[in-house]
């Protein structure tokens, strides 16, 4: 089986979530106006036991000093005229307040194989997805990139995907971010699931500590949560606890792995919640 994944990722403001959600937090917490941050992926890790990263962004941007991006589409049909294809796309990240952010870029009114440079700054930029369309098709007509100005690709988009890559983040400087909850179920196979075959995914959390020496083996025994659905007659759902706290700055990596050689597809959904202390 070949290794797949692609995450969808949203960004959900206070104002969005709805009080049920928050009841049973501490009411310093919800005077912050915490973000809620969402990734649903859909993967298959490589028949082989060995984890591996899960759509991971094209190279990770990350600036001390939040600098501007731009786009730009390999197709001209891509542009905001109103009678092309895609438009528009949402990029998320964190900005120079070290504040997350959904930002809306714009293409090029004519032709987005110009680039466009665009006014927000940023620290890092984690995921984007296509989020409005022409008349000529709901799907971009060529691969879309968000770039550095030195023209180095941070996140994109390929032809006729309107979600980009990226499953990766950071908590952002002077905030707390608190594993939500989630749900991990298992698919498919192929013919029976023999008694060790399954599916891990790990969430790997890299903080200051552990960024100071690298994510070396002796870094490696203590930070990630490990989630597994393995055996025959194993029960192939699976909720996800919430509760474990993540520190400011920390780096949050999402892994996947079969239990032995055999891949099999799952859908996981994560939430993270996002305040600032």
């Amino acid at each position: 089986m070949v290794e797949a994944s692609e995450c969808r990722m949203r960004l959900f403001e206070y104002r969005d979530i709805g009080g049920g959600i928050l009841g049973d937090l501490p009411e310093h917490i919800k005077a912050a106006s915490p973000q809620l941050l969402t990734l649903h992926i859909i993967g298959k890790p490589a028949d082989v036991a060995a984890f591996s990263e899960i759509d991971p962004p094209t190279s990770v941007h990350a600036v001390t000093t939040a600098v501007a991006v731009e786009t730009i589409s390999d197709s001209a049909n891509d542009n905001s005229s109103g009678t092309g294809h895609l438009a528009k796309i949402n990029a998320i990240g964190i900005n120079e307040l070290n504040k997350l952010i959904t930002v809306q870029m714009t293409g090029d009114p004519t032709d987005w194989t110009t680039f466009v440079l665009h006014t927000e700054t940023w620290k890092n930029i984690f995921h984007c997805y296509g989020s409005e369309w022409g008349s000529g098709d709901k799907d971009p007509a060529g691969a879309v990139d968000v770039r550095t100005i030195g023209d180095v690709v941070i996140v994109e988009l390929v032809a006729g995907d309107n979600e980009g890559n990226g499953a990766a983040f950071v908590v952002p400087h002077g905030h707390a971010c608190m594993l939500y909850g989630g749900v991990l179920r298992r698919l498919t196979a192929t013919g029976a699931w023999a008694n060790d075959e399954g599916i891990k995914i790990r969430i790997v959390y890299i903080d200051s500590v552990d960024g100071s020496t690298g994510l070396v083996a002796a870094d490696r025994s203590q930070n990630w949560i490990e989630l597994v659905i393995a055996g025959q007659y194993a029960k192939q759902e699976i909720e996800i606890p919430k509760g474990h706290v993540f520190a400011e700055d920390t780096q949050i990596i999402h892994q996947h792995s079969s239990a032995v050689n055999a891949g099999e597809d799952y859908d996981l959904y994560l939430q993270y919640l996002i305040w600032k202390k």
